[in-house]
Parts: structure tokens; C-alpha cells; sequence
């Protein structure tokens, strides 16, 4: 693993690796807050039909998902119009944190829309008559009561961003010190027989899934105590 730590190839990599898991995650927090609210609170017409659309992805084998990125953000779909303004998805870092969100988002739904339901809705429903609108009773009570889970959903979206592969390969490509994260730093080094570099770049990764693990654990103890 020492020699991993002594290669620019694998230092870009794992930089490249925690900045996009890190954005990637933020990204889907941003999105999976009112639409997991949406879908444990609101009475919807047409919530199966969000549900499914949100939740496909989940069910999809992450290569197909990457397919479906490659052939909707590439010059086939809205990908042409987007490169027109400089919005390019294909074999480009943006690539990465698109594979990503696709394929977490619907995960950090299901955690927080299970932890909404779970929470006291009379408090909400309380704020409210006290004059707060839906979104601050949405700030106020809502994601307090929902902090433990919250946390936890964020470490393990973030873990699973950061050893993303079949998605990522797909739509951004395996390009070295352009677009190589650690797990198609793997790839790449397996397939050139570079196994010291390979199986070193594989356990930093299960270091760091190990302590996310651990992160995870240590806060659904804390929740249940």
C-alpha cells in the first residue's frame, strides 16, 4: 500500500475519488431531503408513479444505469444540447458526479423518507398551529428529529459514491489522471498487471468502507440508546 501512496496516478486518484463522492453526496442530500419529505408527508395523485421513477435506479445493474447516463447526457439526448453551453457529461469529471448521484440517490431517499415516517408527525402538525408554514415546520422540527439518520445516510451514500464503478466507467470513461477514480484505478492497473498497484488502491478502499461502516454503526447506536 506504501507504493500506492508514492504514485501520482494513485494520489490523483483518490483526490479526484473524495471530491466527486463528496460533491456527488452533497448533491443528493440536496434533492433527496424535499422528495423524501414528498413521499413520507404529502398526499400526491401521482406518488406511486415518483416512487418508481425514484426508486428505479435502485433496481437497475449499476452497468445498465451508466448506459442509461450514456445514452441520455451523450449526443444522442440532452447531452447535445448541453455541450452547446459548455455542459459536457461524457468522459469528463461532471461524468462522475452524474454516475453517482444516479445511482445513490435513490438509496439516501428510502433512508430519510423511513426516518420521516418514523418521526413524530403530532410536532409538525403542533408547529403548524402555532403559525409555521410546512417549510419551517420542515426546518425546525423535521430535520432535527431526523439528525441521527441524516448523518447516517450521508456516510453511507458517501462511501457508496467513492467505490462507484460499473456507472462511472460507463458515462465518464477510465482515463488515467483525467478521470480515474480508485475503483477504476483497480481496473486499470489489473488489466495492465500491475497487481501490487492494484490490490494496494483495493484495500484503501476497504480501509475507508471499514470506517464509514464503523461511522454508521457508532451513530445507529447512539439513535437506539
Amino acid at each position: 500500500m506504501i507504493k500506492c501512496f508514492q504514485s501520482q496516478e494513485i494520489i490523483f486518484s483518490i483526490k479526484l475519488s473524495l471530491i466527486t463522492s463528496s460533491i456527488s453526496t452533497l448533491i443528493c442530500l440536496f434533492f433527496s431531503l424535499p422528495a423524501s419529505y414528498s413521499l413520507a408527508r404529502l398526499k400526491l395523485r401521482t406518488k406511486n408513479f415518483i416512487s418508481i421513477l425514484i426508486f428505479l435506479p435502485a433496481s437497475l445493474p449499476h452497468l445498465v444505469s451508466g448506459i442509461a447516463l450514456l445514452l441520455f447526457l451523450g449526443n444522442s439526448g440532452i447531452g447535445g444540447f448541453l455541450s452547446k453551453i459548455g455542459i459536457d457529461f461524457v468522459f469528463t469529471k461532471k461524468g462522475i458526479i452524474a454516475a453517482q448521484v444516479f445511482v445513490n440517490f435513490p438509496l439516501m431517499v428510502k433512508m430519510l423518507k423511513t426516518a420521516i415516517e418514523g418521526s413524530n408527525y403530532k410536532m409538525e402538525f403542533i408547529a403548524r398551529t402555532l403559525g409555521c408554514n410546512k417549510w419551517q415546520s420542515f426546518i425546525h422540527i423535521t430535520i432535527p428529529s431526523i439528525k441521527s439518520s441524516l448523518f447516517s445516510s450521508l456516510i453511507i451514500t458517501w462511501s457508496r459514491a467513492l467505490g462507484e464503478f460499473g456507472a462511472v466507467i460507463m458515462l465518464a470513461g477510465t482515463t488515467r489522471m483525467k478521470t480515474e477514480v480508485l475503483p477504476t484505478a483497480i481496473f486499470l492497473n489489473m488489466s495492465t498487471g500491475d497487481l501490487d498497484i492494484a490490490t494496494g488502491t483495493a484495500t484503501i478502499l476497504i480501509i475507508i468502507s471499514l470506517i464509514s461502516q464503523l461511522l454508521f454503526e457508532f451513530i445507529e447506536r447512539r439513535n437506539s440508546a
